[in-house]
């Protein structure tokens, strides 16, 4: 599983036009999922859906910004759809933007009392206000929903307000947001009620408290630990670092790997190398891989992310090995066998000698005689002798480009990943609240 995150905060107005344009493109290439921001209408108009105002405004009313307008947000969904893309909705269910009381509108667009007022006892006993997401300085931002002390009444409303956006835009799964600070029942009363691609944000990076988490809801979760093993490496830790650090090898049914995301990137995110990274969440054994759109389409990393994104669809399946492990070479390889499905294996490696050339015979998944060709485009055809070693030669990673890494399979493979459009589609009555079939009185 592939999913292209849309988030970042810099983001200019028209994502949901852009996505709807790269729809062709991401399914090209073998993406399976693509991941919005909150669809919702925000007190801070940049916030991206992140300090929400309500539960049942997607941009019918006025456009959302970024995302545009509803109509704008359903075209995109039914493109990625038409091209067999899921939609993922980030779904924010801690804060709010401003002050209680907050009011939802009616299908005449005139304050409706009857749907999912939150009122200032929503938010008892007090808390302190959330962090705020960047770029927002409003003093009320951020206050937080408390669900253990409203008497299921939050957490009904959620629920039906969910069921709602789903119905009305198709929606397939959902991103639960900082979902550390939320109550295992009240997680799994939302993913029995919403069922689909769904995982959590848990921003920790112990293996035990996310392997507590899943244990607890049974929902996969966000790899922080391998992705502060890459936040590491980038910094001047040694590749060997790399082997067997990561949530995905204790419960790969449940870790979604990520490189970066617009909650850690910056100065103390993954900032060199990046290229070697996604290599690597897309090879390695998990439940699915994230790409961040900022490193994406910003910092122009997408030819090469395409690359492996086929790559990983076409030949990174089976038992995973780690081939060749020092603190300046590390090798990997999939064995291709899924079961009843072979894809041929995949051998992958990098070295991080910064100035010397580095040629080393290294054992391969292939067997014996095989030819090998480097679909990443960065070296020379290979074959394995009679034991099915190989000798590779690495390249220098010059000025922390991360271009020297290698991905090599049996030659011969040309590129084909069918299309198969999903059957599922949203109503697109935008003004019609009639799936809140339970008239909510606070």
């Amino acid at each position: 599983m592939i999913i292209y995150d849309t988030t970042y905060s810099t983001m200019k107005p028209g994502l949901s036009q852009r996505i709807k344009a790269m729809a062709p493109e991401l399914a090209k290439f073998g993406c399976n999922a693509v991941k919005f921001p909150p669809f919702l209408n925000t007190k801070n108009p940049f916030s991206l859906g992140y300090d929400p105002r309500t539960d049942l405004d997607v941009g019918q009313w006025e456009p959302l910004h970024p995302t545009g307008t509803a109509d704008d947000l359903k075209a995109a969904i039914d493109a990625l759809h038409a091209h067999g893309i899921l939609v993922v909705q980030d779904w924010v269910n801690r804060q709010y933007g401003g002050p209680a009381p907050l009011y939802e509108r009616g299908a005449d667009g005139k304050i409706d009392h009857s749907l999912f007022p939150k009122t200032t006892d929503c938010f008892s006993p007090p808390k302190p206000r959330d962090i705020p997401f960047a770029g927002n300085d409003g003093p009320d931002d951020g206050i937080i929903a408390s669900y253990q002390h409203s008497n299921g009444y939050m957490l009904n409303g959620k629920i039906q307000a969910g069921h709602w956006q789903q119905q009305v835009l198709g929606i397939d799964g959902f991103r639960l947001d900082e979902a550390k600070g939320l109550a295992p029942s009240i997680i799994s009363a939302w993913a029995a009620a919403r069922p689909g691609l769904n995982y959590a944000e848990v921003y920790d990076g112990d293996p035990a408290t996310l392997a507590s988490f899943v244990g607890r809801t049974g929902m996969p979760v966000l790899d922080f630990t391998r992705h502060f093993a890459y936040r590491a490496v980038s910094q001047g830790a040694p590749l060997s670092s790399l082997v067997g650090n990561g949530f995905c090898f204790r419960d790969p049914d449940h870790a979604y790997i990520y490189v970066e995301s617009n909650d850690t990137d910056g100065a103390f995110g993954v900032v060199n190398n990046k290229l070697w990274f996604y290599l690597d969440a897309l090879t390695m054994p998990c439940k699915g891989a994230l790409i961040f759109a900022k490193d994406y389409e910003v910092y122009g990393l997408a030819p090469e992310i395409r690359n492996m994104m086929w790559l990983a669809t076409t030949f990174a399946i089976g038992r995973l090995a780690w081939e060749y492990v020092d603190d300046s070479l590390l090798c990997w390889s999939r064995d291709g066998n899924g079961g009843n499905t072979w894809s041929g294996g995949l051998f992958c490696g990098y070295s991080s000698d910064p100035i010397n050339h580095r040629s080393e015979w290294v054992h391969t998944p292939f067997g014996a005689r095989r030819h090998l060709h480097d679909y990443s485009g960065h070296g020379p055809d290979v074959w394995t002798n009679q034991d099915g070693w190989a000798l590779f030669t690495f390249a220098p990673n010059a000025y922390n480009s991360a271009q020297n890494y290698v991905a090599y399979a049996p030659a011969g493979v040309e590129y084909q990943i069918p299309i198969r459009p999903r059957g599922r589609q949203g109503s697109g009555k935008f003004k019609n609240f009639s799936s809140i079939t339970v008239q909510l009185k606070h």
